[in-house]
């Protein structure tokens, strides 16, 4: 059983979410990775046009290190990640009041999944991945 909690897994699974928000429009032709930042092992993630310093096959990324989970967020769970939605992303996801939100949230659900966790919302601006089964976060914390 692949660990849950590893760095490359949840790499892999930060870089998996702004593959998919970047190349994904709302209604209005904007990219729905507008105005999200993810954070993860000690660091932000977000698609930043300007001034990236990192680049996801041709996405531009700006990462930030020694970024604490706990001075930004109340409700979150250990050694995953957070996922801030200062966008249209939290109306797919919270609101469901837009178009093609269900597609999109099951998207999202189903990139989760594949890292083992599910997403749960600390209000309707910020959502949290949790381990999928209680016996893999048993297993595999580090």
């Amino acid at each position: 059983m692949k660990n849950i909690y590893s760095n490359n897994n949840l790499e892999s699974l930060v870089f998996d979410l702004i593959t998919y928000l970047y190349r994904t429009k709302d209604y209005n032709d904007n990219r729905l990775s507008d105005g999200v930042i993810i954070y993860s092992m000690g660091k932000t993630y977000e698609v930043a046009l300007e001034n990236s310093n990192y680049h996801l096959k041709n996405i531009p990324i700006f990462i930030e290190e020694n970024m604490k989970i706990e001075d930004y967020f109340e409700y979150y769970y250990p050694n995953t990640l957070v996922l801030s939605m200062d966008s249209i992303l939290s109306e797919y996801l919270y609101n469901y009041d837009v178009p093609d939100c269900e597609k999109v949230a099951d998207k999202i659900s189903k990139i989760f999944a594949k890292h083992g966790f599910y997403y749960d919302f600390g209000t309707n601006w910020y959502l949290y991945a949790v381990p999928l089964s209680k016996e893999s976060s048993d297993k595999n914390v580090e």
